[in-house]
């Protein structure tokens, strides 16, 4: 069962795995990245959060940490 986690909470987790927000190039897509890569650009926690809330995805946490989008409330 995974939990969904408030927006400090993703941030407090993102930082203590080493991730940070970001989109592909050139899209909407928006994913917690570990390493720099030419596809991705970082961007703001702000802008994270507006797009997921525009697409109705959360952030949530398994018991092991992982972490994951998914569509919003879907375990409510």
């Amino acid at each position: 069962m995974m939990r969904k986690l408030s927006k400090e909470e993703t941030i407090t987790n993102a930082k203590k795995y080493g991730l940070m927000p970001a989109k592909i190039r050139g899209k909407d897509v928006v994913q917690l990245i570990k390493n720099r890569d030419k596809k991705f650009e970082e961007i703001s926690w702000e802008e994270f959060f507006k797009i997921l809330a525009k697409k109705r995805l959360s952030v949530y946490i398994s018991k092991n940490g992982y972490m994951k989008i998914m569509g919003d409330d879907i375990y409510e």
